[in-house]
């Protein structure tokens, strides 16, 4: 715990390590298959203490397959990239707090997405090199996933003083990864469409009209993920507003 005021104010108890490797243990193995890569939701992702352990078990996932020179995408150090990025970005969190998400403030030094960066930045240094001709690409694609997976957000139907939040407006980046060409396709949903198509297969009925389909937003080389307009992410009340690229 932080602070006895961040846990009565946020609800807010991290798991321990421990704890967070006992559980994903629990999990069937084509879980952390390379590609398609599986993907993750954290409602509450804190500072990234499950999100940061599932990035570690999919990296290494790719590492023992590429040591059997298995990997969808080749065997050359841009499909290594290319699968790491697509792992990065099979993995999404939401957290109220902005601390928790971005940080760089005294106190909250640990934070969500510069922790998943430092992740993929000590993969690539210790099985790529930091030399490698595409590394300064990869690291921008590396942020620019995590800036728009990580996000400020609230997804509890209803705050503390019982009124409606406006979760159904958080905008998802969905990534379609295509190892025959090193490519990836972005496109944009919201979660209104996810949580609706999740009713859907839990309860078996489906709605009259059905989730909006997905709208494009960028097709290109996977090092050129950052070269895609930021996509805008809802504030607490609802609003759009920046996904805080500027301040890093």
């Amino acid at each position: 715990m932080k602070s006895t005021q961040r846990v009565r104010d946020l609800g807010e108890v991290f798991t321990p390590a421990n704890i967070v490797d006992e559980m994903l243990n629990l999990l069937p193995e084509e879980m952390w298959q390379v590609h398609p890569s599986k993907t993750f939701l954290e409602p509450a992702v804190g500072t990234g203490n499950f999100v940061s352990a599932i990035l570690s078990r999919k990296l290494t996932a790719i590492d023992g397959v590429m040591a059997k020179g298995l990997l969808p995408a080749g065997v050359t150090p841009q499909a290594a990239e290319f699968h790491a990025l697509e792992a990065l970005s099979s993995i999404y969190g939401i957290d109220i707090s902005e601390d928790n998400i971005i940080g760089g403030t005294e106190g909250h030094e640990i934070a969500c997405r510069p922790r998943l960066l430092k992740v993929m930045k000590r993969w690539h240094e210790k099985y790529l090199g930091e030399t490698s001709s595409t590394s300064a690409d990869f690291l921008e694609a590396a942020q620019w996933i995590a800036e728009h997976n990580m996000i400020i957000g609230n997804m509890l139907e209803f705050d503390a003083d019982g009124q409606r939040v406006d979760r159904q407006l958080i905008q998802l980046i969905d990534y379609d990864w295509q190892p025959g060409s090193l490519s990836v396709d972005l496109v944009i949903t919201n979660m209104s469409d996810v949580i609706e198509v999740e009713q859907e297969q839990s309860s078996g009925f489906a709605t009259l009209f059905g989730p909006e389909a997905p709208k494009h937003h960028w097709s290109g080389p996977y090092g050129q993920i950052a070269e895609a307009s930021s996509v805008a992410v809802t504030t607490l009340s609802g609003e759009l507003a920046s996904n805080g690229r500027q301040r890093k």
